[in-house]
Order: structure tokens, then sequence, then C-alpha cells
């Protein structure tokens, strides 16, 4: 019966420390990566055609261009159910052209939730590997 007791601790102990990172600590390591490689955040992205994403979680994610060329975006708060979106809606003023401050985006199954983009970065197509890899190797 200890034997038991014991097994069903270990579990629940490996189960902690399995669960990854905190928000905090996401926001502290994408920070860091953009300060340590000296990344400038856009205004706009302009001949914008959105081709494809990746979540990294609710409130970062690379977008890419038609031309595959890759942008790292940070939101100005949370979005809901974004890690497990199975899509995005890109809300923009401007069909061409992606803007920071005022275009945002929203998980398919919540199209009415703005998630108001606050920094883009452009970034090479090595550079979103790494990024999508931080939290993993944390």
């Amino acid at each position: 019966m200890r034997a038991l007791s014991l097994i069903g601790l270990v579990c629940l102990l490996m189960a902690c420390a399995q669960t990854g990172l905190t928000t905090e600590e996401r926001l502290v390591l994408y920070q860091d990566y953009v300060t340590q490689n000296k990344l400038e955040p856009l205004k706009k992205i302009t001949s914008f055609k959105f081709h494809s994403w990746r979540d990294l979680d609710n409130r970062h994610l690379i977008i890419s261009t038609h031309i595959s060329r890759p942008y790292f975006v940070t939101l100005k708060s949370t979005c809901v159910d974004l890690k497990w979106s199975h899509g995005i809606v890109i809300h923009n003023a401007n069909s061409n052209t992606l803007q920071s401050k005022f275009d945002a985006i929203s998980p398919v199954k919540f199209p009415h939730q703005k998630c108001f983009i606050d920094k883009i970065y452009k970034i090479t197509k090595a550079q979103a590997k790494e990024i999508a890899n931080l939290a993993k190797e944390s």
C-alpha cells in the first residue's frame, strides 16, 4: 500500500515539473531574445498577404507572408484560446498592410475577440525556428 502511495506521489511531482514556463517567464524569455538579437519593432508590414502562422503561447505568434517571410508578433494582452486555435482571423484596416497598435488577430472560434498587436518584428527563417524552440529548451 505504501508503495502505491509513493508511486502516486512521484507521478504527481513529475506532472508538476513538466507543466512548463509561466506566462511571466515566457514574456521574459521572448523579450530577452528580442533584446539580445537587437530586433527592431516595425510600425507596419506593407504588401502584407497572410500565408501561415505558428502559435507560441496566448500572447506571441509567428506570422508568415505569402513569400514565406516570417514576423514575430507580440500581442498587447493575452488572447484566450490562441494557443489551441486551429486558425486565426486577421483584422486589419487595410488588407495590404498589417500595423502594430491598430490591427488585431482573433482565434477562429472567437472571431469577435480582437487581440491587438503590440509589436511586430521582422525575423529570418532561422530566427523563427529559434524563437519557436525557446520555450521548449527552457
